[in-house]
């Protein structure tokens, strides 16, 4: 039986959460601070499969307690369940180590098919000799140390769907069904542009991040170009999309950093300047 352990001072949604993991045979650690949490962490590490974390604590720094988790270089995914739904935060427990970001309130069905998708690439990642990418962290990691290796360049590019005039500084994530299907809908149709070894992945409710291999930024401006064309003509054929926008940002090693933070950093800074253009 699969074991995840749950950080989160609300009782209601521990128990929430606990009563859907055990209808798919899932067993549950409860935690309501992080005295408990760790205490319990340590105890069973070599069973758990999943760390759930909620950031926006009310007693408790999250981002401090993701960066205590991982600063224990444990090879557990960690799922963030949270009630703070700005992108700022979703892009700093990204760069913290986050291996998924789940805004509450949050379906069942969601929470089910993605905590299933971690935990089978955890298990992955221990019983096979093929090395699998937990999270963006690890991939670009490895990117970035082959492009020092072959001196070689490397881009990273952030893609998200956001309200016609939104501003970042009053942005809030999109949580409607209806949202969620016109991601996944862009999503099929955004990911062909991005072959492997190209990385493109969704992270959070309306960011996709993208890794380039071999790409500096004239690449870059040219991919983006053609995905603004491409997602012109989405909108033109199905009117939902009207009231929406694509924002594009990117950052090329080495020119814009050397390492992961640096880079994310960047990329978040140009995404808040793109949105509030």
């Amino acid at each position: 039986m699969n074991k995840i352990i749950i950080l989160d001072d609300m009782p209601y949604v521990r128990y929430r959460v606990k009563d859907i993991m055990e209808s798919v045979g899932i067993e549950i650690y409860e935690s309501s601070s992080s005295f408990d949490f760790f205490k319990k962490l340590s105890d069973n590490k070599d069973d758990i499969s999943l760390i759930i974390l909620e950031i926006g604590l009310v007693r408790e720094d999250g981002l401090e307690i993701l960066r205590k988790i991982k600063a224990r270089k444990l090879k557990i995914p960690i799922m963030i369940l949270t009630k703070l739904n700005t992108r700022s935060m979703f892009i700093k427990c990204i760069k913290e180590g986050a291996s998924e970001y789940i805004l509450k309130p949050f379906s069942s069905k969601t929470l089910i098919h993605r905590t299933k998708q971690l935990i089978s690439t955890y298990e992955n990642n221990n019983d096979s000799g093929e090395i699998i990418y937990l999270n963006f962290q690890e991939y670009i990691n490895k990117q970035i140390d082959e492009a020092k290796l072959k001196n070689k360049k490397l881009s990273l590019m952030m893609l998200s769907l956001i309200k016609i005039n939104a501003r970042e500084s009053e942005e809030k994530i999109e949580v409607k069904d209806s949202y969620l299907a016109l991601l996944d809908i862009l999503y099929e149709n955004m990911k062909n542009f991005f072959k492997k070894p190209d990385l493109f992945e969704k992270y959070g409710i309306s960011t996709f991040i993208s890794v380039l291999p071999n790409c500096d930024e004239n690449v870059v401006v040219e991919k983006s170009s053609k995905i603004m064309n491409y997602y012109k003509n989405i909108r033109d054929n199905d009117l939902r999309y009207l009231k929406y926008k694509i924002v594009t940002s990117s950052v090329t090693f080495p020119e814009d950093g050397t390492d992961k933070n640096q880079l994310l950093d960047k990329l978040s800074l140009e995404m808040k300047y793109k949105i509030n253009e």
